[in-house]
């Protein structure tokens, strides 16, 4: 049971607000003594909050959320649906633009190239043109795109959003790529200022046709529930590269994705994120590991008493796992009393 100051904490809702929930009748608290009036509540009622609020974000009124019926879901559907297609529009039209190295605007309009499609892996990254010719000056540093897939049609994944002859669309900078003999020569200019920072060099493995499901590193999440003493309410703390890495005292990370994990009997799971958004149906946990159903993510965590206090290490299992094959990092949680 939690008081109504830690369920404040807890679910990123002001005590007040709480407070005029409950007198709407939105949310009733698990426990109230008698004689102190203090209000104890539960994880039923941290469901409940969550609701209210992400139907909030969602636009409806309070009025609403009280007396939700089909007829109103019904009718917000369509007015967001609306919405999405106005939105999906201009996102196309501004998308469809982009600063070339003269600062002009230019349509990003797609030119096929055969030769550019399929797989490419990376041989090492230059300062300079002239060291392309020596392949002893490249230099070997951790670099996410190890491994390039071009599919056809200018289709992007993960970091690669588009891309059309000359150009590959990494977070949406356009970077100029060419052929030097047969090997693929792509160049970063990060700030967009006609300023080369670094080459990476690439060596052709094939020139199949990708997809995406082709090119997903995906986890088996179909593991069987195994009880572990971690149930209970884990905020999230910090943020780190190794678990050795990881000191209470240090001064942690403050913008990060999860803000909560709520474990529950039976490996039931609610993810709550620092938006305050909750997600229940993506996520489950097993002894071991945190499950990712839709990203099909195994994460496996670690706890650790430190200080008294128990600290959950769960890998981060990004598009740099999936996409990249890059080792994961660790969130860091500490159990909630």
């Amino acid at each position: 049971m939690l008081r109504i100051s830690d369920f404040s904490k807890l679910t990123g809702v002001p005590v007040k607000t709480i407070r005029y929930y409950q007198e709407m009748g939105l949310i009733m608290p698990a426990e109230i003594d008698s004689i102190t009036g203090y209000r104890r509540f539960d994880e039923k009622n941290i469901e409940e909050l969550l609701k209210i609020v992400y139907l909030k974000k969602m636009g409806f009124k309070l009025s609403e959320i009280k007396n939700l019926n089909d007829d109103t879901l019904n009718k917000k559907i369509k007015d967001l649906s609306k919405q999405v297609k106005r939105t999906k529009k201009a996102i196309r039209d501004i998308s469809n633009l982009y600063k070339n190295e003269k600062g002009e605007y230019i349509m990003k309009n797609f030119i096929n190239d055969e030769r550019l499609v399929g797989k490419w892996h990376l041989l090492g990254l230059c300062d300079s043109e002239e060291e392309l010719e020596n392949k002893e000056l490249y230099k070997s540093k951790d670099f996410a795109l190890k491994d390039l897939f071009i599919m056809p049609k200018g289709e992007g994944y993960w970091v690669i959003d588009f891309w059309t002859k000359g150009y590959i669309f990494i977070n949406d900078v356009p970077m100029k790529y060419y052929y030097k003999d047969d090997k693929l020569v792509l160049v970063f200019d990060w700030n967009r200022s006609g300023i080369v920072e670094y080459y990476a060099v690439y060596e052709n493995i094939d020139h199949n046709v990708y997809t995406i499901d082709d090119i997903e590193i995906k986890d088996n999440v179909d593991l069987p529930f195994e009880d572990d003493d971690v149930k209970g309410v884990w905020k999230t703390y910090g943020f780190v590269k190794e678990i050795e890495d990881f000191s209470p005292n240090t001064k942690q990370v403050s913008k990060l994705l999860y803000d909560n994990l709520v474990l529950l009997d039976r490996g039931e799971t609610i993810c709550i994120y620092a938006d305050g958004k909750a997600n229940k149906q993506d996520f489950k946990w097993t002894k071991g590991f945190i499950l990712n159903t839709n990203y099909k993510t195994a994460s496996a965590y670690t706890i650790k008493e430190i200080d008294g206090k128990k600290y959950m290490f769960m890998e981060h299992k990004s598009g740099d796992y999936s996409f990249g094959g890059r080792k994961p990092r660790y969130y860091v949680f500490v159990k909630v009393d």
